[in-house]
């Protein structure tokens, strides 16, 4: 129990030490939850008044003042250094509305959740694009736009109300049926499978995947909205959703794995490609 306590702090001094030598340092914290039970189980011992589920009142600030001990700073020797602190959390029995869950929550400044049901499906990584957030997307994307990149932002935008649409609309399709759903709906439907599958599923044992650039990541989701736009604009023009779904679109499937880990242009040739097939269904 003391152990677990002291580890914690203990692994942020020592990044502390290499940060004001002039490095960058990640601490990896494994798990926030277990040192939290520390904690509890100190309380107790102490007598002090337990808040909820038992914890200490005071295990919102402790955590803060871990959190808060991340950052880039500028060292006395001039030197511009860091600390990003990554801590894992696991909640008993998957709750997200316990108190260390909940309290982290209110200090990162991005959160990767894991899902049960994509990993039960072999969706790896299993990270759920609906509970997962980052507080400095629009820092991001100010970034990338001053450094060639000025698409990065709307981007995302679109590809994450995509995922959200299509998550609603498979929901409503498991209780009236896919078939039953306006063309326009299935399409989304169909973008959001595109998207799940040719961009975000990856394999660790891929050097594609564990190597893809940020030009190539860029041109696979371009090559997805692409194709998403090109079907609402069949759908539009009075082609069937079931021609559209029927038509082979296992190039865009493939080329995650088929082009190289830095080959954007053979992406945006397979868009090419994939577009004028589309274009013949008409």
């Amino acid at each position: 129990m003391m152990a677990r306590e002291a580890s914690i702090f203990t692994g942020i001094t020592v990044a502390e030490y290499y940060r004001d030598m002039g490095y960058d340092v990640v601490v990896i914290a494994d798990s926030t939850s277990r040192w939290a039970e520390a904690l509890r189980e100190f309380a107790n011992r102490n007598g002090d008044l337990p808040a909820e589920e038992g914890y200490p009142a005071n295990l919102a600030s402790e955590l803060a003042s871990f959190y808060e001990r991340a950052g880039r700073v500028t060292t006395l020797g001039g030197n511009t250094a860091s600390v990003t602190v990554i801590g894992a959390v696991s909640p008993p029995g998957g709750d997200m509305t316990e108190p260390v869950t909940t309290d982290s929550q209110r200090f990162v400044r991005s959160l990767w959740m894991l899902d049960r049901d994509l990993a039960y499906s072999r969706h790896y990584p299993a990270v759920s694009w609906t509970g997962s957030f980052a507080r400095d997307a629009e820092a991001l994307g100010r970034w990338h736009a001053a450094n060639g990149s000025p698409g990065w932002a709307a981007r995302r935008a679109r590809a994450a109300a995509l995922l959200a649409e299509a998550d609603r609309l498979a929901e409503l399709a498991e209780i009236i049926g896919a078939s039953s759903l306006p063309g326009h709906e299935r399409m989304v439907l169909l973008g959001g499978r595109l998207l799940r599958d040719g961009v975000l599923m990856q394999n660790a044992l891929s050097a594609n995947d564990g190597f893809c650039s940020a030009e190539k990541g860029a041109a696979l989701l371009d090559l997805v909205l692409d194709v998403v736009d090109a079907c609402q604009a069949l759908v539009e023009k009075g082609v069937a959703a079931t021609t559209i779904e029927e038509a082979d679109l296992g190039p865009v499937l493939r080329a995650r794995e088929e082009t190289g880990p830095s080959d954007a242009a053979a992406v945006k040739a397979r868009s090419v490609e994939v577009l004028q097939a589309l274009e013949a269904l008409q």
